[in-house]
């Protein structure tokens, strides 16, 4: 049995490609500015186009990341999440 359909399997093959590209171009954290950047924060979540769309990334640290998760009243008002 797949674990993800092959839909799925093409999609996330695509975000791979277009997320290291992206990190390669912000190697640095876009919230902190010190910190080298290890994740890609989707500003208005992760589903259908917005997957790969880089209008919505972030390159941000894992300390930063996790901030804009366990702070959304913060992140929405520094605009890091979006309305979706």
């Amino acid at each position: 049995m797949r674990r993800v359909s092959p839909k799925r399997a093409k999609e996330n093959k695509t975000y791979t490609k277009v997320r290291k590209e992206y990190m390669l171009v912000h190697p640095q954290c876009e919230v902190c500015n010190g910190t080298a950047s290890t994740d890609i924060h989707h500003r208005r979540g992760r589903w259908k186009s917005r997957l790969t769309d880089t209008t919505f990334f972030l390159a941000v640290c894992r300390g930063c990341h996790d901030r804009i998760h366990y702070n959304p009243t913060w992140a929405y008002e520094t605009g890091l999440m979006l309305p979706r």
